[in-house]
């Protein structure tokens, strides 16, 4: 329970300096400090003889005029005391005994903890406290004097914590006088801490708030081979007239009970580490238990810290290896709505993850490394922080915050142990859960991989040979089609032929002085193609021919803009470029990113915490395909070679998804043709490229467009099905019974195509014909619209009650060549 002495009554003895804590100037005389002169009412102290663990040459006798307590009544105290070793139990008693002799409305002990350089407050009077106190007391607050000058030991300056945890316990309606009671004499060998000192109850010979003095009172020094250290203090409300009455009654208490209490103490803590280890234990068996999921794991660690050390909020961060970040998503046990990243060294967290040091802040706002900015938008108030490092063998992985300490002043040596120790823990549960991640990742890969290698067949040595000979003997047919390939309305679609479309995809690469620069083996380079051929799909649209359009383009722009011989991209980027455009899509399953988040499947398990579900498992194929020694056109390339290769190939196929062209696109506004080599100017432009690769259907002929159309929506509605069949609503454009076609079409064309390929003629003027074609596209668009519309009218009712036929017309296949899609067709008033 809590303690206020300010309820206590008075007790018959004059009691000075009232309730409102003021100073005024005492004058306190003792038998063994004549005419010391101390100004501090509210914290007051007293000096007489050695009480060291029982060394009668240095007892001080009797002080003049004070009866000796009843031996019988010192007897059966230690009679009652020696029956427990409870710490609790003891202090009530001695609180007690000396509250009966000195009448003082409270009397309380201070343990001074050595190891972990603490002040203790379990008990006032006989009143356990509901939680008890722990302060810092360092070594630094206590100095030996000059021994040549015959200066007894002092201690330099009252702890603040102390004199604030005394009023924040008592109240300040009494003045408190402490007196110190120094424990056994050690050696200096078996101590290079502790202290030594003069007299019985030392009474802190000299205290101040403001400065430091040492006093030298012709006090009897302890021998220099030996130390002493402060057991305890004791705390008792008087004034000076009470000093030197009260030390003789202390004195008489503690020469014979001081080493049953600290022999207590000592017992308590032991017991209390015990209990904490237990603690911990139990905390690890619990998060162990959680490693299945990362989230799930560190809300519990959030969980277990916050009760552990008693604190209100709690955030953890882990550390980005690859960024050198602290990066949190879990905010005082809750999912946060947007990703917290702290630089490296910023801030308390980041000071804490750059050292590896646990840093005890007691006063947040008076510390250099905090921000109070947040504090300020979110209206909580940051008292005091505890910041502690998560480290595995390698070092630092994450960080743990704790703010504002429960119950308690500040948080303290015992919270700082056990954030150290719990650390550990945390440690290794995150490591474990990492790992176990690591393992289903690994589990989800093998069952992709084992997906892959028995939809797709292996390719047999006839087809490479034949595409080998194909190329480098090719028949007139192919000697015509080569003189219209690069160009940019050459249509790849209109091919037709598997084989013919290896053999071209196969003259890419020759074309481009690839085969030459990078020491490709023909066989190697055949077998690569076709096995990036049956790595599609026969999906409607996301298929080989998709692939090979987009390689064409690009081979194409290179072809005809002369990007690598005008130094705009090196020959190692168009290298990647051209890869990257054939397996840009690989294994595609024919639905969206969205489709997978949404329903688990084993992709977004694996791929969906990055983002950009389809195109990293494209990229994965592409990987495999390249690792794999029939098909390692790689193999050519130096090591340094190698990993820049596959750097441009992750930058290049991740950067399809739409959603990463959007977010990228204010930047791509700004490129100029005279700026392209300049920075990150390079790697924008490739992204750009890349998109307009994958969009170049719809600068083709209008015939492709309408092909395409039928192939991108028979996958739409696809997925719309199985999403309604799911029991979920489709998006509008996937919903066969709502989707307006060219209504879709000719958005898509004015909010995407036309913007992206702008960019693209801003930079290469030569490019403008691009536009006219969009622009011719969308006015047959407009002519579908305007037709699908005047249809409905002639109707009448029977078309307006519903979306549109409920089923295609014949020629709406994933073949069909031409369609009016009025059959798609609903007009939106």
């Amino acid at each position: 329970m809590s303690y206020n002495a300010d309820d206590c009554p008075d007790s018959g003895d004059t009691v000075g300096a009232g309730g409102s804590g003021t100073t005024v100037e005492l004058n306190c005389a003792t038998p063994t400090s004549p005419g010391m002169t101390r100004q501090d009412a509210v914290v007051m102290h007293g000096d007489g003889g050695s009480i060291d663990g029982g060394d009668p040459a240095t007892s001080i006798p009797p002080m003049a005029g004070y009866e000796p307590c009843d031996p019988l009544i010192i007897l059966n105290l230690f009679q009652s005391l020696s029956a427990t070793t409870n710490s609790l139990e003891l202090q009530m008693k001695i609180n007690l005994h000396l509250k009966a002799l000195t009448r003082s409305p409270y009397v309380f002990l201070v343990p001074i903890l050595h190891s972990s350089e603490e002040g203790l407050i379990q008990v006032i009077n006989d009143n356990v406290l509901e939680k008890e106190i722990r302060f810092s007391i360092n070594s630094s607050h206590f100095r030996s004097g000059s021994h040549h000058n015959g200066y007894p030991f002092v201690i330099d300056d009252l702890n603040k914590d102390f004199s604030e945890v005394i009023e924040m316990v008592v109240g300040n309606k009494h003045n408190t006088l402490i007196y110190d009671i120094l424990g056994p004499k050690v050696s200096k060998l078996q101590s290079q801490t502790s202290t030594t000192s003069a007299s019985s109850t030392s009474s802190l010979n000299e205290l101040s708030f403001t400065s430091v003095q040492q006093t030298h009172n012709g006090a009897t020094m302890v021998a220099p081979h030996q130390q002493q250290q402060i057991a305890l203090f004791v705390c008792i409300a008087g004034d000076s007239l009470s000093r030197s009455r009260y030390q003789f009654y202390i004195d008489d208490t503690f020469r014979y009970v001081l080493g049953h209490l600290v022999t207590a103490f000592e017992l308590y803590e032991e017991k209390r580490v015990r209990d904490q280890c237990q603690n911990l234990l139990q905390v690890a068996r619990r998060l162990l238990g959680k490693i299945g999921d990362l989230g799930q794991l560190l809300r519990g660690v959030m969980t277990e810290a916050k009760e552990l050390a008693a604190a209100e909020r709690c955030s953890l961060f882990l550390l980005d290896k690859h960024t050198g970040e602290l990066v949190s998503k879990v905010f005082d046990g809750n999912e946060a709505s947007k990703e917290i990243r702290i630089e490296s060294g910023k801030g308390i967290a980041g000071y804490v993850a750059q050292t590896g040091k646990l840093l005890n802040i007691r006063n947040a706002y008076q510390h250099p490394l905090f921000y109070k900015g947040v504090d300020e938008s979110t209206g909580f108030k940051t008292r005091n922080i505890l910041c502690f490092p998560i480290c595995d063998e390698e070092g630092v992985i994450g960080v743990a915050q704790l703010c504002n300490k429960l119950n308690g002043f500040h948080f303290d040596k015992c919270d700082e142990e056990v954030a150290t120790a719990f650390s550990v823990y945390c440690g290794i549960s995150i490591m474990h859960a990492l790992v176990h991640k690591q393992v289903q990742k690994a589990e989800a890969r093998y069952k992709l991989s084992q997906e892959l290698l028995l939809y797709h067949m292996k390719v047999p040595d006839m087809e490479v040979n034949h595409a080998i000979e194909a190329v480098k003997e090719p028949d007139r047919e192919q000697d015509e089609l080569y003189q219209t390939f690069p160009r940019f309305d050459f249509c790849p679609r209109d091919v037709k032929d598997h084989a013919l479309s290896v053999q071209l995809a196969m003259r890419m690469f020759y074309d481009l002085n690839f085969v030459g620069s990078f020491k490709i083996h023909e066989y190697k380079l055949a077998r690569f193609v076709l096995l990036v051929q049956k790595g599609y799909r026969d999906t409607p649209y996301h298929n080989w021919w998709h692939a090979f359009s987009v390689a064409h383009f690009a081979y194409s722009l290179m072809m005809n803009l002369r990007l690598i011989e005008r130094g705009i991209i090196t020959k190692m980027q168009g290298f990647s470029f051209l890869i990257a455009a054939f397996c840009h899509d690989l294994d595609h399953r024919g639905i969206s990113n969205s489709y997978q988040t949404q329903t688990s499947s084993p992709l977004a398990r694996l791929y969906s915490s990055e983002g950009s579900v389809n195109e990293r498992h494209h990229l994965s194929q592409a990987i495999c395909i390249l690792n794999d020694s029939s098909s390692k056109i790689l193999d050519g390339l130096s090591t340094t070679e190698f990993k820049e290769c596959i750097d441009y190939l992750r930058e290049l196929i991740l950067a399809t998804d739409l959603a990463n062209h959007f977010r990228i696109l204010p930047r791509l506004k700004k490129l100029r043709a005279e700026y392209l080599t300049e920075g990150s100017n390079q790697r924008l432009l490739l992204s750009l490229m890349i998109t307009c690769c994958d969009l170049n259907d719809q600068i083709k002929s209008w015939k492709t467009v309408q092909h395409v159309a039928h192939l991108v929506y028979a996958e739409f509605f696809a997925e719309g099905d199985l999403e309604k069949q799911m029991g979920l609503r489709p998006n509008a454009m996937m919903d066969r019974k709502k989707a307006c076609i060219p209504m879709l079409q000719i958005e898509f064309l004015t909010t995407v195509i036309r913007p992206t390929f702008e960019i693209l003629v801003q930079i290469f003027p030569e490019t403008d014909s691009f536009l006219d074609t969009i622009d011719s596209n969308r006015e047959q668009w407009e002519r579908v619209r305007n037709r699908a519309a005047a249809q409905q009218q002639g109707n009448g009712s029977e078309m307006a009650s519903g979306n549109g036929a409920s089923e295609p017309c014949n020629g709406c296949n994933a073949t069909a060549e031409c369609c009016d899609f009025t059959c798609y067709t609903k007009v939106n008033d």
